[in-house]
């Protein structure tokens, strides 16, 4: 009797769970639809989004793309026309600083202007008789030179490094002291480590030039990177207010660029102000472009 009771509690239990699953199983493939539908309508939504952006930023790229291109068609044919022009003997003086101010407010940080800005000084020099016409042009050449190396310095602001020597040649009023030293510091990655590099400049007045206001200058630069021989470079050259810092610029190792800027030349008060600016290659004039090593060192992780 009471193996037959077992028997009969089993089939009844058996019935139980033939029913459950007979009433789950269709509850089973509802869920699996809904999770598989709520998954392709998420990964569909997702899809769209992204392409929806990524439309997006090709139109964007197209339209820089195009009023970059409309830009520079713009720019060659003005450039074109100004630098066709600005040689000819035709043109006064006054049209042909005209054509420089249209040419350095507009193409300063691609092109080396010092060659025009010293052309047309000269020109003015010889030609304009007219004291009063003369110092007109003058002042109009230096205004424009000056306001260039602003521009330039503002766009190197906030990753330059800015240090102003002011020279007093007056040695009745001041003691004479035609050397500048400072410091930069800069640095770099090698075996993920972050090196430091120290650049000494001093920067010594050779000569100058009350006339013309030109000063010649000795730029040594001492490079020194630890458990590596020192480097050293030392260029004589002549600044004067037609020497722009994007432009004229001693490069340096990392890629980085040391330029030295006459900011004022005052004859009248006997003294040079001048500034030792140094920044990073990157924001260098648009015609400068990096050395292979200094990519591929940028590139690929060092080796010492």
């Amino acid at each position: 009797m009471a193996t037959k009771k077992t028997v009969e509690r089993q089939e009844g239990e058996k019935d139980i769970w033939d029913k459950a699953e007979i009433v789950l199983h269709p509850l089973g493939g509802l869920i699996t639809a809904i999770t598989i539908a709520m998954v392709s309508y998420y990964a569909s939504d997702y899809i769209n989004r992204n392409q929806e952006n990524e439309a997006k930023t090709r139109l964007y790229t197209e339209l820089m793309s195009r009023r970059e291109e409309s830009e520079s068609a713009l720019r060659k044919d003005m450039f074109t026309s100004i630098i066709g022009t600005i040689l000819q003997n035709s043109n006064t003086i006054d049209e042909k600083i005209l054509q420089l101010e249209l040419l350095a407010y507009n193409f300063h940080e691609s092109l080396n202007l010092t060659p025009l800005f010293t052309y047309l000084n000269r020109r003015n020099n010889s030609e304009t008789t007219d004291k009063v016409l003369h110092t007109k042009f003058k002042n109009r050449i230096y205004d424009m030179s000056k306001e260039v190396t602003t521009k330039q310095l503002a766009s190197l602001e906030g990753v330059a490094t800015v240090e102003k020597f002011v020279y007093f040649y007056d040695s009745l009023a001041f003691s004479s002291n035609d050397t500048f030293s400072c410091m930069f510091i800069d640095s770099f990655l090698s075996e993920d480590k972050l090196l430091p590099i120290k650049h000494f400049v001093h920067l010594s007045i050779q000569a100058k030039d009350t006339v013309n206001s030109t000063v010649t200058v000795d730029l040594k630069v001492g490079t020194r990177i630890p458990d590596k021989e020192d480097k050293v470079l030392n260029p004589v050259f002549v600044v004067d207010f037609f020497e722009f810092p994007m432009i004229d610029n001693t490069r340096l190792i990392n890629d980085k660029r040391v330029a030295v800027v006459l900011r004022d030349f005052d004859a009248k008060n006997q003294f040079i102000e001048l500034d030792l600016i140094f920044f990073p290659g990157s924001h260098s004039s648009l015609k400068e472009r990096p050395y292979y090593d200094d990519i591929v060192a940028k590139l690929l992780p060092s080796r010492d």
